[in-house]
């Protein structure tokens, strides 16, 4: 009961629990989204050099398809270099720093019982 409650209360104002966490989770959340180490700069020019390499290949005839197919394949590489990011910066991801925030914002419903918001 307390958390289909909690859950549904948290799909409402889950943003504006995120800016009320605790100082600690907060700040990390803050530095895992920056780019402030070599491993964040590699994985973010590692997509363009994949870009560029395609387009160099000519894979196909067409110009414009060989366009399509390098953006396409550099939007991928993109999204896997983006969930190796914490594998490789050592950061944790946005997504666990937000589940430990939800979880101690449950604990603290479990223990007052209010839902504030």
């Amino acid at each position: 009961m307390m958390e289909q409650e909690f859950e549904e209360y948290w799909q409402r104002h889950n943003q504006q629990l995120l800016t009320r966490a605790p100082r600690h989770l907060a700040e990390e959340r803050a530095k895992s989204v920056k780019m402030n180490t070599a491993g964040d700069w590699l994985l973010l020019l590692f997509p363009v050099v994949v870009i560029f390499w395609l387009q160099e290949l000519h894979l196909v005839a067409s110009e414009l398809l060989n366009l399509l197919l390098s953006l396409v394949v550099g939007v991928v590489v993109l999204v896997l270099c983006q969930m190796a990011k914490p594998y490789v910066t050592g950061k944790r991801s946005v997504a666990d720093i937000d589940a430990d925030i939800k979880q101690h914002f449950y604990e603290e419903y479990r223990r007052t019982g209010k839902l504030e918001p």
